[in-house]
């Protein structure tokens, strides 16, 4: 009795041991294939996705940042290279030297492990910039396009971009002087000079991200009346202009219609316009309030010249030895001075004059170094014939 107990004991004892073994190999079994946590995503790479170089490792990094990840798989097989090292300061050059990188990682982190005959390195990345800042990135391509886009934003009051180009030598400055030129070159755009920051990244280098907020002193809604009342001013001051040229075939030459045109438009500013420095400096003043400065007056008329195609810039220098704003008027190959604010003085002292007539009491930078020809001046010397050659003028229609 007693052995048939003890073999009846030993086989229910391996029962119980077979049992537990099964459920021991099948949680094994279960647990042993790598997923990676349901945030992560899985970073595509060409061929086996499995990357072997420094150069895929960069790349599949960019990639992630591009796509906004915040956690990613990377695997590596048959590496090329010291991989603890370069994951690191391919981590370091993809958030300090790209330039979606500078503009939008705050920082990288990573987590290497060996799975049996590869490599893993889960990603993970902070973001300094929130998706909408990501999302407005524009590429633009060629700095050449700055301008364009700019004039663009001026038009629709846009207060903030984020513009990728590719031009050497960039700075915050340039950046901040292509707003201000592109105000310049249209008055008509914007009815007020927007206050323009610029930052870029990375520090250096060709390809560049710039972030560029303009800031108009105004609410939407005053900007968008001001740009309205403008639009309406300068249709006016082109109708009074226009109702002044012969109904019938105009027997004058192209310059003779283009000097009238410009004295018709000196004379309608000043009627509705009075030179003081101390009021507004924009087009919008000089039309709708009555009185502006040099540069006011001087806007309103750049604006009423490219209307009507007439070739038109600008000059900041000096009038009595203060800072003044005056205008060029390119006619038949020639350049001369228009002074709009001092109509009243009479035509022979500011209307189409050359150098030597206005130099008296006038002076502008004639090096092209100074601020004056950096601020949309011009700059040059006078011609033979006295009318003021200027060699190439910042700002013209």
């Amino acid at each position: 009795m007693r052995r048939i107990l003890a073999l009846l004991l030993t086989a229910v004892l391996l029962l119980l041991a077979a049992g537990c073994s099964h459920l021991f190999d099948r949680e094994v079994y279960e647990e042993e294939p790598f997923e990676s946590a349901p945030e992560a995503v899985e970073a595509e790479d060409p061929g086996d996705g499995m990357i072997s170089n420094y150069a895929a490792l960069r790349r599949a990094i960019s990639r992630l940042v591009s796509e906004r990840a915040e956690s990613a798989i990377l695997q590596f097989q048959d590496y090329d290279g010291s991989l603890s090292g370069d994951i690191s300061a391919a981590c370091w050059e993809v958030k300090s030297s790209t330039p979606l990188g500078a503009f939008a990682v705050d920082y990288i982190s990573y987590d290497l492990s060996r799975i049996v005959s590869y490599t893993q390195a889960e990603i993970h990345i902070t973001y300094k910039r929130s998706e909408s800042q990501m999302a407005a990135l524009e590429a633009v391509g060629a700095s050449s396009a700055l301008r364009t886009r700019l004039d663009e934003a001026l038009r629709q009051g846009e207060s903030y971009l984020v513009l990728s180009l590719t031009a050497a030598g960039l700075t915050s400055d340039t950046v901040r002087e292509a707003v201000e030129r592109t105000y310049y070159a249209d008055p008509a755009a914007c009815p007020v000079l927007p206050a323009a920051q610029a930052a870029l990244y990375p520090d250096t280098g060709v390809s560049r991200i710039a972030e560029i907020t303009l800031d108009y002193g105004l609410d939407d809604e005053t900007l968008r009346l001001r740009r309205e009342e403008l639009d309406a001013a300068l249709a006016d001051l082109i109708a009074a202009v226009s109702a002044e040229e012969p109904a019938e075939a105009d027997p004058r030459s192209e310059e003779e219609r283009a000097v009238e045109r410009v004295r018709a438009l000196c004379t309608y500013i000043a009627s509705v316009c009075v030179w003081d420095e101390s009021a507004g400096s924009t087009a919008w003043d000089a039309l709708t309030q009555g009185a502006a400065s040099g540069e006011g007056m001087a806007l309103a008329l750049l604006a009423g010249c490219k209307a009507l195609d007439v070739d038109a810039g600008l000059i900041f220098g000096r009038l009595d030895g203060e800072p003044h704003v005056w205008n060029t008027v390119r006619i038949g190959g020639e350049t001369y001075h228009t002074d709009v604010s001092r109509w009243s003085e009479g035509e022979d002292a500011v209307f189409l004059v050359g150098d030597e007539t206005i130099r008296e009491r006038y002076w502008w930078d004639t090096a092209g170094t100074g601020t004056s020809a950096l601020a949309y001046g011009a700059s040059g010397e006078p011609s033979e014939e006295g009318s003021a050659e200027l060699s190439e003028p910042l700002l013209e229609n």
